[in-house]
C-alpha cells in the first residue's frame, strides 16, 4: 500500500547510525564477505534503512546493493523476477496478499526456522515484542480460504497501517458537531457539514478511497463492512458479497461518498490523503499513518487542526482492516543466512526505533510503539498514539479469507461498491452480480487446489 516519504539529509542519517543490534557474543560477522541485494518499494521505511546501510555493512561485513522504485513499478518487476526463478534479489518488501501469491509459487521463504535458530538470531531480538496481529497476518498454511495466522512465517512486519477516522477539530468545534461514534453518526455529520465554509473555503463532508481496486475493500470501506459484520464467504463456501450485512454497509458507504469530492470514484490513497491535507474535507476514513503528512507543515494545510478517532462502530461493533509492509526473503536466494541477518538487524528494536523520525510509522514492535522515538515524534498529534495502538491491539486484522486469487475477487467487490455510487445503481444489484463473478473465481481456485 502507498505511503508518503520523508527524506532526511545525509548528515542527519549518518548521525543516527546504530552501534549494534544484537546481544554481546552474537556473531554478526558470520557471513562477512557476502553480498546481498534488496528490492525496496518507495517508502519512508526504505529511506530510513537505506540511510543506515553503511552501519549494517560495518557491523556485519556484508555488502548491500539495492534498488528502489515506485510501488507499482516495484511490484511488476519483482513479480517477473520471482516467476522466472531469479534469485538475484535476496530480500524484498511484501505484504499479506502478495505473500499468498508468492507462496503459491514457492517464491518466498519461511522465516520461522531462522527465527528459531540461535546461531542466526540474537537472543535479545525478542520475537515476542512484535504485535501479535502484525505477525499473524504474515502467517499462512497455504490452504485456500483458510489457515490465516498459522503455518509458515513469510515475512517480518516493519510498518503497520490500520484504518481510523481523521477529522477537522476546528470545523467540528465551530459547527457544534460531536466526533462521530457510529457509522450513522458519521453519515449524519458528513451530510450536515458537506459544503461547510471554513476560512473562506467550502469543504466536502467526507473523503476516502473510491477506486475499483481491492485496497478500497480493506481500508475505509472495509471498516464500514466490519461495523455491519459483513464477511467475504458464507458457511456454504459461496461469496457473501451480497449478504444483507454487506448490502446495508454498502448503502451506508454510498451515503458517505455522496458527501465527497465530485471525482471521489477515482481516488486512491494518494488523492484521498492529498485532499484532506489540503484542507478540503471534514472527515477522512483511511490509513491512520497518513497523520505523518497531516502534521507536516511542509505537506499540509491542516497541521494542528486534526483529531484522530477509532473507525465508527455499527451493529456488529467496531472493526478495521490492516496492511503491513514487511521484509521477506526470496526462496531462490543463494545468500539466505546473510539475508536473514539483514532482516533481523532491520527489524531489531534499536533500528526500528531509528526509522520512526523518517516517518516510518506505525512501528510493529510494542516497545518501539511506546518508546521515546515514537512518543516524541507524535507528541503534538493529540490522541494519535493512543488511537492507533488501541486499534492494532483490539480491532485491526485481516478480515478476508486468504487466497492466491484474493486481488481478483477483491477488485470485483470494490467495483460493485463503486458502481453503486458512481452509476447510482442499487447496491443489492451490483453486489449480487459481484457475488456471482466471485463464486466463479473461487470455484476455479478450489479446482486448481485439488490438482
Amino acid at each position: 500500500m502507498g505511503r508518503s516519504r520523508r527524506i532526511l539529509g545525509a548528515g542527519v542519517a549518518l548521525g543516527m547510525l546504530a552501534t549494534g543490534a544484537g546481544a554481546e557474543g552474537f556473531n554478526w560477522r558470520q557471513k562477512e564477505g557476502t553480498t546481498i541485494n534488496i528490492g525496496f518499494s518507495a517508502h519512508s521505511m526504505s529511506d530510513a534503512l537505506i540511510s543506515m546501510l553503511p552501519d549494517f555493512e560495518k557491523q556485519t561485513g556484508i555488502k548491500v546493493n539495492y534498488e528502489v522504485a515506485p510501488e507499482n513499478d516495484f511490484r511488476v518487476k519483482l513479480n517477473a523476477q520471482l516467476a522466472a526463478g531469479d534469485g538475484s534479489v535476496d530480500i524484498f518488501m511484501t505484504g499479506p496478499s502478495t505473500n499468498w501469491e508468492y507462496s503459491a509459487g514457492k517464491w518466498i521463504e519461511d522465516l520461522q526456522p531462522y527465527v528459531d535458530n540461535p546461531k542466526l538470531t540474537a537472543p535479545d531480538w525478542d520475537f515476542a515484542d512484535f504485535f501479535t496481529n502484525a505477525v499473524n497476518v504474515n502467517r499462512w498454511t497455504g490452504e485456500e480460504f483458510g489457515g490465516l495466522g498459522k503455518g509458515p512465517l513469510y515475512a517480518i512486519p516493519m510498518n503497520e497501517e490500520g484504518y481510523s477516522l481523521a477529522y477537522r477539530k476546528d470545523v467540528l468545534a465551530k459547527a457544534g458537531v460531536k466526533v462521530p461514534e457510529t457509522v450513522d453518526d458519521l453519515v449524519a455529520a458528513a451530510t450536515k457539514l458537506n459544503g461547510f465554509e471554513m476560512d473562506g473555503k467550502k469543504l466536502s463532508g467526507f473523503v476516502a478511497r473510491g477506486q475499483e481496486f481491492w485496497p478500497t475493500l480493506i481500508t475505509g470501506y472495509g471498516s464500514v463492512l466490519a461495523a455491519y459484520g459483513a464477511k467475504d464467504i458464507n458457511a456454504d463456501g459461496t461469496s457473501a458479497a451480497d449478504s444483507p450485512a454487506s448490502i446495508e454497509a454498502t448503502t451506508k458507504w454510498v451515503a458517505l461518498l455522496k458527501n465527497g469530492p465530485s471525482d471521489i470514484a477515482s481516488y486512491g490513497w494518494e488523492q484521498a490523503q492529498a485532499d484532506f491535507a489540503a484542507g478540503n474535507a471534514v472527515f477522512l476514513l483511511d490509513a491512520d499513518h497518513m497523520a505523518e503528512v497531516f502534521e507536516n507543515p511542509q505537506k499540509s494545510q491542516v497541521v494542528g487542526k486534526v483529531g484522530y478517532a477509532l473507525a465508527p462502530s455499527g451493529p456488529a461493533g467496531r472493526g478495521s482492516g490492516i496492511w503491513l509492509w514487511s521484509l521477506g526473503m526470496n526462496a531462490f536466494s543463494k545468500n539466505k543466512e546473510a539475508a536473514w541477518l539483514f532482516i533481523e538487524w532491520a527489524s531489531s528494536k534499536e533500528i526500528m526505533g531509528k526509522t520512526v523520525p523518517f516517518g516510518n510509522i506505525n512501528p510493529t514492535r510494542k516497545s518501539v510503539a511506546n518508546g521515546s522515538e515514537m512518543t516524541k515524534f507524535v507528541a503534538n498529534w493529540g490522541d494519535y498514539n493512543k488511537v492507533w495502538t488501541e486499534n492494532l491491539d483490539k480491532y485491526a486484522s485481516w478480515r478476508w479469507n486468504p487466497s492466491t486469487s484474493f486481488s481478483e475477487a477483491g477488485n470485483r467487490w470494490a467495483l460493485a461498491a463503486q458502481e453503486a455510487f458512481a452509476l447510482g445503481k442499487d447496491p443489492a444489484e451490483t453486489l449480487k452480480a459481484a457475488a456471482t463473478d466471485i463464486d466463479a473465481v473461487m470455484e476455479r481456485v478450489r479446482a486448481n487446489a485439488k490438482k
